[in-house]
């Protein structure tokens, strides 16, 4: 087992190296530099060059023949994807151009805010899906079967950012109902402990807190959840109807059980 982990380990790196070389060459392909950038089209030359100096940006690509002709071996893997490849391998993103801060504290201070929103929709996929699922494979052939398959068929269907902005128009524009971005109303304080403002706003019992970053997440998490929540839907349905034509679901209807005690309890564990 231990020499197949290994042999399988060894087997990934050439993908992961090809990997990093393919996004290295398209990061140098993107037209215009980095260090000009940064410092505007109007800098002088001497601090675009220190600039391009601090960035790697001076250095061959990949090796320096002139340096290996030259038996310089330091200099011949100077290069600036090597020294991409370290910074990699040592976790160091590098520096925000536009914001002129490191790329890993822009992450930090950014991922409380996307896994909040991530979980949220992956619950209300699943959740909802479900139910859906088996509120129609129950209902089959009923406008609520017909109702939910083509709701899901659209759902699969449409581009997630199509939807966001129909979304916003109709509940945040015309309704104004919900916000259309953000995370908290500004005049609403919040102490924050966790960065996850729904966690924050419990632990601190702060209720206005809760609802407004609950109002803010409902659009956003809704469009998110509609293409997994769509496919759970016919994934269940499907499952469903299977499991509803087995003999055991026919006994316990025999039996006397009621709909919900057949479909939560027998049909649903299996399907």
């Amino acid at each position: 087992m231990t020499r197949y982990l290994i042999r399988r380990l060894l087997s990934v790196l050439p993908t992961l190296v090809g990997v990093t070389m393919v996004i290295f060459m398209f990061l140098r392909l993107i037209p215009g530099d980095p260090a000009v950038a940064m410092l505007g089209e109007h800098a002088a030359k001497e601090n675009v060059e220190r600039i391009r100096e601090q960035l790697g940006l001076n250095r061959p690509l990949f090796l320096d023949r002139d340096a290996l002709a030259e038996g310089d071996l330091p200099q011949f893997i100077n290069s600036q994807y090597l020294l991409y490849l370290g910074r990699l391998f040592r976790g160091d993103l590098g520096e925000s151009i536009h914001r002129r801060l490191s790329i890993n504290e822009t992450l930090k201070e950014r991922f409380p805010a996307t896994a909040e929103l991530a979980l949220i929709s992956i619950t209300i996929g699943a959740v909802v899906g479900v139910v859906a699922g088996i509120v129609s494979a129950a209902r089959r052939n009923s406008m609520i079967d017909t109702s939910t398959m083509l709701g899901s068929l659209a759902g699969v269907s449409m581009p997630i950012y199509w939807l966001g902005l129909m979304l916003i128009m109709l509940f945040a524009v015309g309704l104004k109902w919900l916000p259309a971005g953000g995370r908290l109303d500004p005049a609403i304080k919040l102490d924050t402990v966790t960065n996850f403002y729904v966690v924050d706003s419990l632990l601190t019992g702060n209720m206005a807190a809760l609802t407004d970053s609950v109002k803010h997440l409902l659009l956003p998490a809704f469009d998110l959840a509609t293409h997994p929540m769509s496919i759970i839907a016919r994934m269940t349905r499907s499952s469903m109807l299977e499991v509803l034509q087995q003999d055991y679901i026919r006994t316990a209807h025999a039996k006397g059980l009621r709909e919900r005690a057949v479909l939560f309890r027998h049909a649903l564990k299996n399907a």
